[in-house]
């Protein structure tokens, strides 16, 4: 691969506001995670905790590592300073590390430079803190009436989940809008997206980055990623899962003792330039990014358990498309979470790919290795910015920190990765040279796997020269498969256009389950409402069980992208990416807005001096929770990841691709299909899957979308007409598989269309249709 160079860093994590900050905290072996406090839970933490694991709607673990105290500097963006003080973490934390990371790289002044840059953000599709604020008093809202009916106390005030705070309705907009309000911010060009490939998501955005200025699109990039979900969520979420350590079990990467995992927050960012254009510009060079290795496990047993296939095959792209041997990689940080099974598994495909037991001892390779999580916790989505960051420090000063708390430390399997490789005390760099080279790796949920190496001190001048590559690539469209409104399938929304069929009809029974007796959905609006559609769940080895059912985007995404890939002539096995266009289901707010009723009933009732036995107030409690969403098992939740959509297609297929959502808002389509274009451009895939999937009917989408953009109530056409006066409802999911023009020929596939060019504008006028329009011809 051609080098890229990191000319521009920043970070925003717990306890450490700048690398400065970080890498003193590093080498002071700082243990940055705490206790949680009510102002990270939004709620009196101890509530809602309990001792042991296992217990319905509670928490066994409230430690982590969380940003407390950081305020934005919200003057000199190119939004006001209202709006940005209105926004969550989700948008003022990469703003900040954006903002700080170009003002490092020397451009955070040079606006023509600025709207020639892109942003690629990994950002986890959770519910925040923020939108928890506008979504939550909807369900307060629809529940106070039938409490106020069951008391017989029409006077009966159901109280909030929290103080009310003045946020933006922005916040709501949780997937993909982050990274687009940096772009308009900061005055950057039009290319921004935001990928899940849950805790890989940091090494991916810095990966597909690097992928965009290897194509020639852009010479400039932003790559970073943020962990700001809700804490509230993530830690119930983490302890439905067991994943959490219990006492008196610890926390310690790398350690036989440790009981699991600690989760964070944080963000972080780089700025990117190829290597020799960096060298040209006498940019300030951080360190030089000079191998990429993505993958998928692939099948396995379950979809929350790692596995060594596809971790070795992440190492082995990674050295095979960069100039660097693996024995030449000095120091290796680690995934290494806590996890027993996790930090086991890593060292043992370490152990296969560097250290194998049929190598002779001589020719087994021995990096030292390690862990930042066991200062920091771990940062999901920001994880790998955490892990990137420190071995560029480290190249830079010559010393490798600790890794904190091993007492018992791991080995791999048959001993090819030693405990002596731990690096337990601040060790000076193995050699004196100044070319240093590290590595970083990152596993994911779902088996989404990273491996990056990082070198300092070297020189494009040294290396052979890279041929410069097309910046466009034709995509021959081989399969395609549908599920819209009223289409059961790709025949029957053929028909319905060939027939100018229109499926707009009013909501079905049960579809909105009381929800439209709130005050702004009594006008039931109508729409091209899903009702229901056919799938195997043996087939996708799912329970039928009806409480471990995942939730409707998730199954859908997988019935209707199965369907199109079993009419191409794609098999088992193959390297192939697959990329899911989505937004945050906003449904799953329901899950903390059930949890949260325990104690808003509980006070409530207290507020209004009425008393209940034990009994009634439990199944009061009990019935208003069921009635919002039942309790949340293991397979259920597990759905609320988004990045698992992805996951499941490739372990269904035994693809080896890498596996991630895209989100871009109305554009996620086509940023996956420009993405889709970079990969096969690189070769680095035979095919992609590219699904897009939305259930826009759901009443949180409605409810908070009308109250910007008013629903129609004129004619429902098929085109533009001056007789609409709103948008219509339409629900869905569509794939199409894509591959290169001259593998489809030489293939013999059908081949429905081609894709001859992607381009994008920043605007909203006719002029910036004009200019994509003209972008796109011109590329083609």
């Amino acid at each position: 691969m051609q080098p890229i160079a990191v000319i521009g860093l920043s970070c925003l994590f717990p306890e450490a506001k700048t690398p400065e900050d970080y890498w003193k905290n590093l080498l002071q072996e700082k243990d940055s995670c705490t206790s949680a406090a009510a102002a990270d839970m939004d709620a009196d933490p101890s509530r809602f905790f309990a001792e042991k694991k296992g217990t319905p709607d509670k928490y066994y673990c409230a430690r982590g590592g969380y940003i407390n105290d950081f305020k934005i500097d919200p003057d000199g963006y190119l939004l006001s300073a209202e709006t940005i003080e209105k926004l969550g973490a989700t948008f003022q934390w990469p703003l900040h590390v954006a903002r700080e990371a170009l003002r490092d790289s020397g451009y955070i002044e040079n606006t023509k430079i600025l709207k020639e840059c892109g942003i690629v953000l990994g950002n986890l599709s959770f519910p925040t803190k923020a939108s928890n604020h506008i979504l939550l008093p909807l369900y307060q809202k629809v529940i106070e009436p039938h409490l106020q009916k069951v008391l017989n106390r029409p006077d009966f005030n159901l109280g909030s989940f929290a103080a009310e705070t003045d946020n933006a309705q922005l916040n709501s907009h949780i997937s993909g809008l982050p990274a687009a309000v940096v772009s308009q911010a900061l005055g950057l060009s039009a290319r921004s997206l935001v990928l899940d490939a849950a805790c890989a998501s940091s090494l991916y955005a810095v990966a597909l980055a690097c992928h965009y200025l290897h194509s020639g699109k852009t010479d400039l990039m932003l790559a970073g990623a943020v962990s700001a979900a809700d804490p509230f969520f993530v830690n119930m979420g983490f302890s439905i899962f067991q994943a959490f350590p219990e006492s008196p079990q610890t926390f310690n990467p790398l350690d036989n003792n440790s009981g699991g995992l600690l989760a964070s927050q944080g963000a972080g960012m780089f700025v990117l330039k190829r290597l020799c254009d960096a060298e040209r510009d006498a940019d300030k060079i951080h360190a030089v990014i000079s191998g990429i290795g993505l993958s998928n496990d692939g099948r396995g047993q379950f979809v929350l358990s790692p596995n060594s296939k596809g971790q070795v095959l992440a190492y082995q792209r990674a050295y095979e498309s960069s100039k660097v041997p693996p024995e030449k990689i000095d120091y290796i940080e680690c995934h290494a979470t806590g996890t027993p099974l996790g930090d086991k598994v890593e060292l043992d495909s370490m152990e296969q790919f560097f250290a194998s037991p049929e190598l002779p001892e001589v020719k087994k390779i021995k990096p030292l290795i390690g862990s930042a999580k066991s200062n920091l916790g771990h940062m999901l989505t920001a994880a790998g910015m955490g892990g990137m960051i420190k071995v560029i420090l480290a190249l830079q000063h010559g010393e490798i920190p600790a890794t904190r708390g091993v007492k018992a430390a791991m080995t791999s399997k048959n001993g090819g990765v030693s405990e002596k490789q731990i690096v337990q005390k601040t060790a000076v760099w193995p050699h004196n040279r100044k070319d240093r080279r590290a590595a970083v790796s990152a596993f994911g949920f779902g088996g989404t796997n990273a491996h990056l190496i990082f070198e300092s001190g070297v020189k494009a001048s040294k290396r052979i020269d890279f041929p410069k590559t097309q910046n466009s690539q034709i995509m021959a469209i081989v399969g395609m498969e549908a599920i819209f409104g009223g289409c059961k399938g790709l025949h029957e929304f053929y028909q319905t256009i060939y027939d100018n069929k229109q499926h707009f009809r009013s909501l079905p029974p049960e579809r909105w389950k009381g929800f439209e007796q709130h005050p702004e959905l009594k006008n039931h609006p109508q729409g091209a409402w899903l009702e229901s559609f056919e799938m195997d769940f043996l087939r996708f080895k799912l329970q039928p069980n009806p409480k471990e059912r995942l939730i409707p985007q998730q199954l859908l995404t997988l019935e209707v992208t199965d369907r199109a890939i079993k009419k191409t002539k794609l098999g088992e096995g193959q390297n192939v990416a697959v990329l899911v266009a989505m937004e945050t289901e906003l449904e799953i707010h329901r899950f903390r807005g059930r949890v949260n009723l325990s104690t808003q009933i509980q006070d409530s009732l207290q507020a209004a001096g009425i008393v209940l036995s034990d009994e009634e107030r439990k199944d009061l409690i009990n019935l208003s929770r069921n009635s919002l969403l039942e309790e949340v098992p293991i397979n259920r939740f597990t759905s609320f990841i988004g990045n698992i959509m992805a996951t499941r297609i490739s372990s269904l297929w035994d693809f080896s691709g890498p596996a991630m959502t895209i989100s871009a808002e109305e554009n996620s389509v086509l940023r996956a299909l420009e993405v889709a274009q970079i990969l096969l451009l690189e070769d680095n895939v035979d095919a992609v899957v590219v699904t897009a999937v939305d259930l826009a009917g759901s009443p949180e989408q409605v409810l908070l979308r009308q109250r910007n953009l008013p629903l129609n109530s004129g004619e429902a056409t098929l085109s533009f007409d001056k007789n609409t006066n709103g948008w219509l409802i339409g629900e869905g999911a569509g794939t199409v598989i894509l591959k290169s023009v001259e593998s489809a020929k030489k293939n013999d596939e059908q081949i429905f269309a081609t894709v001859d060019s992607i381009a994008f504008s920043t605007g909203l006028t006719p002029e910036s249709v004009e200019n994509a329009a003209n972008q796109a011809l011109t590329e083609a």
